[in-house]
């Protein structure tokens, strides 16, 4: 059995985010987004770890994080401006693509626990 190369686990990590990304931007009821949201953050420590530390890519995905937390924040709500919240969450998920396409492996995969709580404290 051969162990996937670094391209194909990103590349898979990358469609778990999509999924998970497309499911928030589509909406649903208050718990169904917390939990999304949860499921996007651990999703995106999982993809943190499997790059070289980059501050480019942790800004990305911290922005996202924060777009999705306040679609969230106010899904239930109904707040305005909504669609400025939605335009927030598109470009933030194009910066985290952008940036992820030049990442590289990273060395010290295990070495990456803190930035877990300093992506969820970005939101």
């Amino acid at each position: 059995m051969t162990h996937p190369t670094f391209a194909a686990k990103l590349d898979e990590m990358l469609e778990l985010l999509e999924r998970a990304l497309t499911a928030i931007q589509q909406g649903g009821g208050p718990a169904e987004m917390h939990h999304l949201q949860k499921l996007l953050g651990e999703l995106l420590s999982s993809c943190l770890r499997l790059v070289e530390r980059n501050p480019g890519i942790e800004a990305a995905a911290a922005d996202l994080y924060a777009a999705v937390s306040a679609i969230v924040r106010d899904s239930g709500v109904g707040a305005q401006p909504y669609r400025k919240k939605q335009r927030l969450f598109r470009e933030a998920r194009q910066r985290f693509r952008d940036r992820l396409a030049g990442a590289c492996p990273g060395a010290y995969a295990s070495d990456v626990v803190w930035r877990h709580r300093e992506l969820l404290l970005s939101a």
